[in-house]
């Protein structure tokens, strides 16, 4: 990625690893927290689960919205949220008003997330869109890595409240840089401007439906992982006799390993072969979670989760650059709402399968399953198709002669309703092999 184009996604990649150290300050206590408040494992999965829930109902109505009335203040509304939540959490004198306050973070996540992401590929070259979601997802999962590490230390020195005090004021810090630092893209870019009538017939490009769908499916097991962790790993740990701030260091093992291996692969996933690098990322995933019915100490589980944290950080931003690559440009806000409504998908799965089958079969039994969802996501992406290069060569052709026409006829002030409604739409030429 070049220096220029790094240097103005900076803020955005700040303000995402600030606003993830915040609510991942929790993920340590979180769910023992929840369970001291008369939760049962099943009611502590539905809980964790509701957050994601919102987010399947909100996320592409407001990436929607956000294509035609802006990103940035929706994404602070969305931020602002991270500001005040943490002071209800606190406050909660039973589980069931839990419920509220988590599904009050799915809207406000809502409005972060798939916009952030969106942001970044305004902004992202055709040929670098690999490394600038590898970027992205490295800023969120180093803050993973380190925010739940803070957060029990936190937590072991200076009791419940002192995590999601810090949660909010990152919370602030977040808003402040996005206000300050964060610029909407260019109404007047015409890829943004000019839209078919068909639009909605072709926000993914014909022959490419079932490739979309498996590349959501790699995100969907990254969001499962993430349930599996935020529900089970705490009392994982425990039954290994670990202490939080030993789940904090698996955390960032798997945290760590996640972000540097999104630069590598992200920049890895610009050169081609995406399809390869979502079956070995999924495939390291199974992998590791068999492995992990056999760990017995903190030294196993960390070195795991590492293979866990490697596998994702190969497939996802493989996944997230194909999905820029074969759907529609003008309408990115929907597209990565439903990229990320498949993430929250396997948040909100990940919890209740877990769970379910901790409570029916042990903690063993809950792994189990989640080996066998990695292995039928692995299978999912030998389903991907990749464009054939000369079809992509025509496109940018083709993109480059829609910049001219367009430059052009707006300096000339002659833009017709012809031009509006009967541009190059969002169908592109390429076809899968």
């Amino acid at each position: 990625m070049s220096g220029h184009d790094f240097g103005r996604q900076v803020p955005l990649y700040l303000s995402v690893f600030v606003a993830v150290l915040g609510f991942s300050l929790v993920a340590p206590i979180f769910p023992n927290y929840v369970m001291d408040l008369g939760a049962s494992y099943t009611m502590l999965g539905i809980i964790v689960s509701i957050y994601g829930a919102v987010q399947l109902i909100s996320q592409i109505p407001i990436g929607r919205r956000s294509d035609r009335l802006g990103r940035k203040n929706m994404l602070l509304l969305g931020l602002l949220t991270f500001t005040f939540l943490p002071l209800l959490y606190i406050n909660a004198s039973n589980a069931y008003m839990l419920l509220l306050i988590r599904a009050l973070g799915g809207v406000g996540a809502s409005a972060v997330w798939p916009l952030a992401m969106a942001l970044i590929i305004d902004q992202a070259r055709d040929q670098e869109r690999g490394a600038a979601m590898g970027w992205y997802n490295a800023s969120f999962f180093s803050a993973l890595a380190f925010g739940p590490f803070l957060g029990g230390f936190l937590y072991d020195l200076y009791g419940l409240k002192a995590p999601f005090y810090f949660w909010a004021l990152l919370g602030v810090v977040s808003v402040v840089i996005v206000y300050l630092k964060v610029r909407e893209p260019d109404k007047k870019n015409p890829v943004t401007i000019c839209q078919s009538k068909r639009e909605k017939e072709h926000l993914i490009n014909p022959g490419y439906r079932l490739t979309f769908l498996a590349c959501c499916s790699v995100v969907l097991w990254a969001g499962i992982v993430g349930g599996f962790n935020y529900t089970m790993l705490p009392s994982y740990a425990a039954h290994l006799k670990l202490s939080a701030t030993d789940v904090g260091l698996i955390y960032l093992a798997y945290g760590g390993c996640t972000a540097l291996s999104n630069i590598y692969f992200g920049r890895q996933a610009d050169r081609g072969r995406r399809k390869q690098l979502m079956f070995v990322g999924c495939l390291a995933g199974a992998v590791s979670f068999a492995a992990l019915l056999a760990a017995s100490n903190l030294l196993q589980i960390a070195i795991l989760y590492a293979g866990l944290g490697i596998g994702i950080g190969i497939g996802s931003p493989a996944a997230a650059a194909h999905i820029s690559d074969t759907t529609c440009q003008s309408r990115r806000g929907e597209i990565y709402g439903i990229f990320n409504t498949s993430r929250m998908l396997g948040v909100v799965a990940g919890p209740l399968i877990a769970g379910l089958t901790a409570d029916a079969y042990g903690v063993s039994g809950a792994l189990i399953a989640f080996v066998a969802i990695a292995a039928a996501v692995t299978l999912f992406t030998l389903t991907v198709h990749e464009p054939r290069q000369k079809a992509d060569f025509r496109y940018l052709m083709s993109s480059s002669l829609v910049l001219e026409v367009f430059e052009t006829t707006s300096q000339k002030g002659k833009i017709s309703g012809r031009h509006k409604d009967d541009g190059p739409g969002c169908q592109r030429p390429s076809s899968p092999p």
